[in-house]
């Protein structure tokens, strides 16, 4: 449950091996490389490679020829390589060849139906018939029936053949000597024949004899053009090509082997050791918390540096989801179908639900609740807690104030909790100040829990052993923050060695931090209030299933259906908005209190990334 310790790992090769180590990267998913750029320096000397990829001309090329004569190109495995000048020379010859077929192409717009007739007219030759001297051939589509008056010409000078038909045309290919050409086609124009020319060259017979080696050539260019996009990572040192990025630690030895078999050298290292070099953040926490992830990373991935809060997301939207969807029976749903289609679609969304339709269950069961019915458990609860009905009351009116209470506490518990991550985040990022005398550090933390340790000597005095009302323990434990949260930017300068005045003058610095504090103050009230929604939703969950069993009681018969139709709208419905406002709380409440979210994602090499 953290994140995932990097070695930065540099490849040496020579100019003959840099382009076999980029193919085994690309083949690991386990590397994360680092642009030449943050890698060259006035102590190495190195330059990056030069990124002009001709290929990648070359694959445009080929795309357009394969366009012009309707061949979609696909690349494939690899079979063989290419030297530039043959691929050049093999693209001139195959549009000098397909320059008619694309000629012809453009002269002709045919239908499906035309093609099937232009098949059958392609095994006597295209070019066989062109190349007849005495004979003339022609070819087109007939209404259906001009077609039949056909057999009632009685001189006839020509022949027909039918080549295909439909429910309105039949296409048909006829032949007549030179000498009677123009009567005929004067005669199949008076039946409306819509002439279709029969191509001069036979394009898919010249096609068939280039499709191989067409495709052979681009998936070579397609696969080099992808290795040349990746040159951007490769440094060269004099005669030393390096490639640098960051690999697990425990896959590092299992990187080191990829290369066996190439005259190469991977050094290992810690990252501290390439301070220029911000190492990427990939996470890894148990099965329980892992999809939890997908808010974090919503949100933002936090430093490599910093704490993984997955965990504590995890554990706080179930908390908050479940008191606000308390329900056991539809908590069980939720689990049940979660983590159903978590399983079978891996879909993180789905595992999140189910976890969360676990703790549903659980202050469903603490409420008394089952699909909305009340009282199914009280007997339960009467054996196991000896109440006289149920433990926790929902819809009774007493319960309503310790209940929105209860939720503040909550609220306030958490607030204290995301500080507390803060100020450890901070002295680990070295950051004194914000640690000490931010909102959010220490003097933060002094404050509101000093607060809250006054509401509850306010109104149940006898749970504390001192009077938190006294004044001495007021300036020291409100004052004295209030005043760290206005001096926090002088104290700032003066521990960084720069001095106590404020860069822009006292006067300006007083009046700034004047409303600066005000707003402190008043954003821990609002933040505190923000939790009252916790008890709402619970307030809001069980009005909604009342709603529901006072239909199904007025329906009869009907009771059954309506009971199970209001179960699920109001699974879906409010659900999804107790989902919402979770998150809400997660990132307005808690996020914005200790996490930065600057973090760099782990991305493997790809040229798609280059």
């Amino acid at each position: 449950m953290s994140i995932v310790k990097m070695k930065l790992a540099t490849v040496h090769a020579g100019a003959d091996q840099f382009q076999d180590v980029l193919e085994r990267c690309v083949s690991y998913a386990q590397f994360h490389p680092e642009p030449a750029a943050h890698l060259i320096n006035d102590e190495n000397g190195g330059k990056a490679l030069q990124d002009e990829n001709v290929y990648n001309e070359y694959l445009n090329q080929l795309k357009n020829i394969g366009h012009s004569v309707g061949f979609e190109l696909k690349a494939g495995p690899v079979s063989r390589s290419y030297e530039e000048a043959e691929i050049e020379a093999f693209i001139k010859e195959v549009n000098e060849q397909f320059a008619m077929i694309a000629d012809t192409h453009e002269l002709m717009t045919l239908t499906d139906n035309d093609e099937i007739a232009l098949e059958k007219v392609r095994s006597y030759g295209f070019e066989a018939m062109h190349e007849c001297q005495y004979i003339s051939f022609g070819m087109g589509r007939l209404p259906a029936e001009s077609f039949k008056k056909l057999s009632l010409i009685e001189k006839k000078n020509f022949v027909v053949e039918e080549l295909h038909k439909s429910g309105q045309y039949v296409w048909i290919l006829y032949a007549t000597s030179n000498t009677f050409v123009k009567e005929v086609r004067k005669c199949m124009e008076s039946l409306f024949i819509e002439e279709i020319p029969i191509p001069r060259i036979d394009g898919k017979k010249i096609l068939e004899q280039y499709k191989e080696k067409l495709t052979e050539v681009y998936s070579y260019c397609a696969y080099t053009s992808e290795i040349r996009k990746l040159y951007r990572y490769v440094v060269q040192v004099q005669d030393d090509y390096q490639l640098a990025g960051f690999v697990p630690e425990k896959t590092a030895d299992q990187f080191v082997r990829l290369f066996d078999g190439l005259n190469v050298r991977v050094d290992l290292a810690e990252p501290e050791t390439a301070p220029q070099l911000v190492p990427p953040t990939m996470l890894h926490n148990a099965w329980l918390f892992r999809p939890f992830e997908m808010f974090v990373e919503m949100y933002g991935l936090p430093n490599y540096h910093d704490l993984d809060p997955t965990p504590f997301v995890a554990v706080t939207f179930c908390l908050l989801f479940g008191i606000m969807f308390g329900d056991l029976g539809q908590g069980a749903l939720l689990l049940i179908g979660g983590l159903l289609l978590e399983k079978i679609k891996h879909n993180r969304l789905a595992g999140i639900v189910g976890r969360a339709g676990l703790t549903s269950m659980i202050f469903g069961f603490l409420f008394g609740s089952v699909f909305g019915v009340e009282t199914l458990l009280n007997p339960v609860h009467q054996s196991l807690f000896g109440v006289r009905e149920k433990l926790f009351e929902v819809m009774d009116a007493s319960a309503t104030m310790p209940l929105l209470i209860g939720a503040v506490a909550i609220g306030a518990v958490l607030i204290l909790m995301t500080m507390i991550i803060n100020i450890y985040l901070n002295i680990k990022r070295k950051e004194m100040a914000e640690a000490l005398f931010s909102q959010n550090g220490v003097a933060g933390f002094i404050f509101y829990g000093y607060i809250i340790l006054f509401l509850i000597g306010m109104f149940m005095p006898d749970l504390l052993p001192f009077n938190p009302g006294s004044k001495p323990l007021m300036i020291l434990f409100i004052g004295v923050p209030v005043v760290l949260f206005f001096m926090k930017e002088p104290l700032n300068g003066l521990m960084k060695g720069e001095g106590l005045t404020p860069h822009q003058g006292w006067g300006n610095f007083a009046l700034e931090e004047v409303f600066e504090v005000l707003e402190i103050i008043l954003s821990f009230v609002t933040n505190s209030l923000s939790y009252l929604r916790v008890g709402g939703f619970v307030l809001s969950h069980a009005g909604m299933m009342l709603v529901v069993m006072t239909l199904v009681k007025m329906t009869g018969n009907a009771g059954p259906v309506v009971f199970v139709l209001g179960n699920l709208f109001v699974m879906g419905l409010e659900g999804l908005i107790v989902g919402i406002q979770t998150l809400r709380l997660e990132y307005y409440e808690m996020f914005s209190r200790y996490f930065v979210g600057n973090g760099k994602k782990f991305t493997m090499i790809s040229s798609e990334n280059a």
